[in-house]
């Protein structure tokens, strides 16, 4: 549990609306739905119920109500704070907002280009869940984020592709499938899944793609924390689909094994996203020049 997904219970239970909830938070209203129902099976209750097509709290849902909407004013409350002290700061100071993915195993070579290009310059990099990346961009938090897939557009947002992560098959070293360097498609049905969690854009880029090559897969954990699945697949719980990139090499043959899909390609995209609306810093001009060549025309399109 999170605070974010405290806000969007309060702000469910404030507008009565799953359309405007998943609005007010930049995620989709299945996206919602699945946070609502996570909060239900840790707290072991029901918290709201429908009556003529309106949400009604049940009395475990207003007590939570009263809890979620204390922690989420503190919380706006220091975000604003926190803002304004930003804003006090001179702005050649790059801001990215990314998810952790990207952020460790992408965008380290695009930072590094920056600053060797820009010696002195500043640039700060925060770790997001994907639902957080929009809002941080439209508000100003951040100049920059990077995601994988996105699952939708924004209004005013700009998104520019500028890398494709190869996805692999992992298996521990127990697995039947350990040694081998390659599999097919048509391997990967009856194995045992560690997905991600299923709000997540990378999850449905998964399942599309096991979807259009007819596999189906048996699902025994979903988790929101790629290391974790990584840890989940060495202690043998089962294998999973991530990207090659965030394979490190002493883990490749020891704890983890890496298996390329042979018969079919399946490349995960990196996005670059910034505010169209927004006047970029000197500082952050020059960050974007570093993506000149990435597709200026892809961005128009999306």
């Amino acid at each position: 549990m999170n605070i974010e997904t405290l806000k969007v219970f309060r702000d469910l239970s404030d507008t009565g609306s799953f359309s405007k909830t998943a609005d007010l938070n930049y995620i989709s209203q299945s996206a919602v739905s699945q946070q609502i129902k996570k909060l239900e099976l840790i707290l072991k209750c029901r918290l709201y119920t429908r009556q003529a097509g309106k949400i009604l709290l049940t009395p475990c849902g207003e007590k939570f109500y009263e809890a979620s909407k204390k922690v989420a004013v503190i919380y706006e409350g220091a975000l604003k704070s926190i803002r304004s002290l930003s804003e006090e700061r001179q702005d050649d100071e790059v801001k990215i907002s990314t998810i952790y993915s990207a952020g460790v195993y992408i965008i380290q070579g695009y930072i590094k280009q920056f600053i060797a290009r820009n010696p002195g310059a500043r640039i700060s990099v925060e770790y997001r869940q994907f639902s957080q990346i929009y809002s941080d961009i439209t508000s100003g938090r951040a100049d920059f984020g990077f995601m994988a897939c996105p699952y939708r557009k924004a209004p005013g947002l700009a998104m520019v592709p500028v890398a494709k992560d190869e996805m692999v098959l992992i298996a521990g070293a127990a697995s039947p499938l350990a040694g081998r360097k390659a599999v097919s498609v048509k391997e990967l049905n009856g194995l045992d899944f560690i997905h991600f969690d299923r709000v997540f854009p990378s999850r449905r880029y998964i399942d599309s793609f096991l979807r259009r090559h007819g596999i189906k897969a048996r699902i025994k954990m979903e988790l929101d924390n790629l290391e974790t699945i990584k840890t989940a697949v060495a202690s043998g719980e089962g294998v999973s689909l991530v990207p090659r990139s965030s394979i490190r090499e002493d883990e490749n043959g020891s704890t983890l094994h890496v298996l390329k899909i042979a018969d079919a390609e399946f490349l995960r995209p990196i996005y670059l996203i910034y505010s169209r609306e927004r006047k970029l810093s000197p500082s952050a001009k020059n960050f974007m020049s570093i993506f000149d060549g990435h597709g200026k025309a892809a961005a128009g399109r999306l």
